[in-house]
């Protein structure tokens, strides 16, 4: 029901179309359905009575006419004068479009004619017809109302006319009267065969006009729908945690957001059409066989063999559905690792390594998306075999029918496409009861990661950020990743004030990108506060703080594009601007080493330039933001020392006259000897603060550092 409310939510605002499509389903239904009557008129009507649809006479000799009222009771007779009119021999009329000159005195239906003149009519007609085909000629000899009723128990008893067979007989006779008259059989035949025809072909038109614009309706609203889920999944990632990253692994995002919203796709637009027509079709074409009584125990049992084999086939492919999704977010991660590591297997030749690992994940993709397919392609041919044998049934047992004048070969043949029909929704539906529980997996996950409460989360009651530089200050700050045993930092204090560089030094796992992560609030501190102009962080919207802060990963990424589009980053930067960000990163010899300039192409993640110019480049996109912090995380690692040296200094008079904080992470003493003020970390904790003077005097750690990337004699000049 969850899945449910929450797949509601996105079709909720487009609940016209779903009624528009629900009306044009219900229409093309309706006209579908209709069209097996229409093909049985051709065959019965048309073909076997010559295009006589009902044993009402519109017209009729005289002479007839006063011979079938010898078996008319009085009220009968003058209902049936009533409904006609007399035309004198030599006169002429129009009988179904035809013009007949009458050549003896004969009987014209009118316009308003008793609705229950063919009942009067049948059994007189055929007991006339009889007689004349016997040789009587001269029936109103037969004036004993005794000798009529013997009459008609000899001829019923004798031709075996009962009630169900004597409609077909009497318009049989129709026919004769008809010739008999003068009337051309054929051109009513054809007239007959051509008209039904027609409308059987504006029927199919129109079905198949409204067949397409419901499918384009539904696909329209399916590919709506699976944008909008596509959007707010790619939303959603971009708030989540990296724990959350983490709990659901990059390949399985991926999956989430392509694979399995495709899924969701199909199966909305599967619902608008399928799972709405199939049960429609199947109701009304159930109503249309009650009919056919005699025949309906064949549908029956047809349908009890279909739905056995489809429990049969949800039982055994059911618990594969949900392994199969769960395989392709393995491979998809395997082939991620592959990709990205391909520089480190070719150059420890592991490529073998790799396909076996990947053929791994591959073989048992294929093992369980085969079983599947082969369980699922084994229910066609035993649900075609049950229809064709239906259809032998019914041509055998109707037949038998058809000799006891009980049903007419078309109304056999319309029975068939009923009962069709009929066993085509319930293989449908069935089909579809065995898509959707896969459907269904995908589904959830999507809401899996829709329903992710945002481990980072906004206040309800928002703090404004203060535009101009304030004091950036760590109190007592502890942080633990979640789930970890130990905490990353412990017991962190100092303080930023503006215009002021301060560095972060210390080992491997010592907690110094930690502590950037927790300025930029990717994490919350366990204790502690971190306070900005005094002002807990935490009170502050996180949009707002990242504003304010010009960020340099630790490891550099690039995006495909042109060099002007990854500094400007989707922001509009004016050429002054973007000019002194390329300036100060050091970054110009990388725009006018290339013809394109500015607009070089830099493909995905940048690796069509070296990893100093991708760092360059992302120090510029930093710059060129107008931030009143700006950090950079271990940003200068890839950079020559006389880059760095000519960066930093460009970098000083930048900041220094904009007033604004800069926080530099890093592992090299000449990086950060220049600081303002260095904070020496050691297991999370502070080992020491001050200067790079201070601290070589001060703080054995940092002393330890230094020797091991310079020399005394180095330290001792500095």
């Amino acid at each position: 029901m969850k899945v449910i409310k929450n797949s509601w939510r996105y079709l909720k605002p487009f609940w016209w179309i779903l009624l528009l499509i629900l009306g044009l389903t219900f229409t093309q239904v309706q006209l579908d359905l209709a069209l097996p009557d229409y093909m049985s008129h051709i065959v019965t009507y048309g073909i076997q009575y010559g295009g006589i649809e009902d044993s009402t006479l519109e017209v009729v000799r005289k002479s007839t006419l006063d011979d079938m009222m010898l078996f008319m009771s009085e009220g009968d007779k003058e209902t049936v004068l009533a409904s006609y009119t007399l035309y004198e021999e030599g006169t002429q009329g129009v009988v179904d479009d035809q013009l007949i000159e009458f050549k003896e005195d004969v009987y014209l239906l009118n316009e308003d004619y008793d609705e229950e003149l063919a009942s009067i009519e049948e059994r007189p007609l055929v007991y006339t017809y009889s007689l004349y085909a016997s040789g009587v000629s001269d029936i109103d000899a037969l004036v004993s109302e005794d000798m009529i009723t013997s009459l008609e128990e000899e001829i019923s008893s004798s031709m075996g006319i009962d009630d169900s067979g004597l409609e077909t007989m009497a318009i049989m006779y129709v026919g004769d009267e008809y010739e008999a008259v003068g009337m051309a059989m054929d051109t009513l035949q054809t007239n007959y065969i051509l008209h039904t025809g027609m409308v059987m072909l504006g029927i199919a038109a129109l079905c198949g006009l409204t067949q397409v614009v419901s499918t384009y309706m539904a696909t329209r609203l399916a590919a709506r729908v699976a944008a909008n889920v596509r959007h707010d999944v790619f939303k959603k990632v971009q708030s989540l945690a990296t724990s959350d990253m983490d709990k659901f692994s990059l390949s399985s995002l991926i999956t989430r957001t392509t694979n399995d919203v495709t899924q969701l796709q199909q199966l909305v637009q599967m619902m608008c059409r399928i799972i709405i027509i199939a049960p429609m079709m199947g109701i009304v074409s159930i109503t249309k066989v009650l009919r056919y009584p005699d025949l309906i125990w064949i549908l029956g049992v047809a349908l009890a063999c279909i739905i056995a084999v489809m429990i049969i086939a949800l039982i055994v492919a059911m618990p594969r559905f949900a392994k199969i999704q769960g395989l392709v977010d393995r491979l998809n991660r395997v082939m991620r690792e592959f990709l990205d590591g391909m520089l480190v297997i070719r150059a420890f030749n592991s490529q073998k390594a790799e396909e076996k690992r990947f053929d791994e994940a591959n073989d048992e993709y294929r093992k369980t998306d085969l079983f599947v397919s082969r369980a699922m392609s084994l229910i066609m041919p035993f649900l075609m075999f049950i229809m064709n044998m239906t259809t032998v049934l019914v041509v055998w047992f109707g037949s038998k029918q058809v000799d006891f004048n009980a049903i007419s070969v078309g109304e056999i043949m319309a029975f068939i496409q009923y009962a069709m029909q009929v066993l085509m929704s319930f293989m449908i539906v069935a089909m579809i009861w065995v898509m959707i529980p896969r459907a269904l997996v995908s589904v959830r996950r999507i809401f899996e990661v829709l329903d992710t409460k945002d481990a980072i989360l906004d206040p309800d009651v928002p703090k404004e950020m203060p535009k101009r530089t304030g004091v950036l200050a760590f109190e007592d700050v502890s942080f633990a990743y979640p789930g970890a045993d130990e905490p990353v930092l412990e017991h962190i204090t100092f303080d930023i004030k503006p215009n002021e560089t301060v560095a972060f030094i210390g080992s491997t796992g010592s907690g110094k990108s930690t502590i950037v992560k927790l300025i930029l609030r990717l994490f919350d501190v366990t204790k502690g506060r971190i306070t900005y102009n005094g002002t807990d962080i935490r009170d502050f919207r996180q949009k707002d703080i990242r504003e304010h802060i010009g960020y340099v990963p630790q490891k550099a990424v690039l995006f495909s594009g042109t060099i002007r589009s990854n500094i400007e980053f989707g922001r509009h930067i004016d050429d002054k601007t973007l000019n002194n960000a390329i300036d100060v990163s050091q970054s110009r010899e990388i725009v006018e080493e290339n013809a394109l300039g500015l607009d070089a192409e830099i493909v995905q993640g940048g690796t069509n330039v070296s990893g100093g110019q991708r760092q360059r480049l992302s120090i510029a996109r930093a710059l060129a933001k107008d931030s009143n912090i700006y950090i950079f995380d271990d940003s200068f690692s890839a950079l020559d020392y006389a880059t760095d040296k000519k960066l930093r200094k460009a970098l000083d008079v930048m900041t220094s006259a904009k007033k604004a904080t800069v926080i530099i992470v890093a592992q090299r003493i000449s990086t950060i000897r220049d600081a303002d003020k260095i904070v020496v970390l050691d297991e999370g904790k502070i080992a020491g603060i001050g200067t790079h003077s201070e601290l070589l005097a001060s703080c054995q750690v940092y002393k330890e550092i230094a020797l091991s990337q310079l020399s005394a004699e180095e330290l001792a000049n500095a």
